[in-house]
């Protein structure tokens, strides 16, 4: 009798409870590649924070597997990056602004007390 090839390196399978239906990835939320829905946003700057998205996505995903344990609450943050992620690139990713020596907008203007 001869069993099965075994796969050690995706770890044990989670119960039906903590496996999350499938949600759309960071490039599916991003659209069609070249093509930008929001006239005011940069492609390539949306380009480049959803290939970060990913990145940052496939690390959670990493640890997930590593520790199964922790899949649900993965799985939660994951859902709620991709659309926190989501709703900014529909508004149309802007770079940012140049930051000068004058308005005041510097590091010292931020690290002044309230009061």
């Amino acid at each position: 009798m001869s069993a099965a090839p075994v796969n050690l390196d995706g770890g044990p399978p989670l119960p039906p409870q903590l496996q999350a239906a499938p949600q759309a990835s960071a490039s599916q939320l991003a659209g069609p590649q070249g093509q930008s829905s929001t006239p005011n946003g940069s492609a390539s700057l949306q380009a480049q924070v959803v290939q970060k998205a990913m990145s940052i996505e496939q690390s959670l995903n990493d640890i997930a597997t590593m520790l199964p344990a922790s899949a649900g609450m993965v799985s939660s943050w994951i859902d709620t990056f991709r659309k926190g992620l989501g709703s900014v690139l529909a508004q149309g990713a802007q770079p940012p602004p140049a930051q000068g020596m004058g308005a005041g907008g510097g590091l010292m203007a931020s690290a002044a007390p309230s009061s």
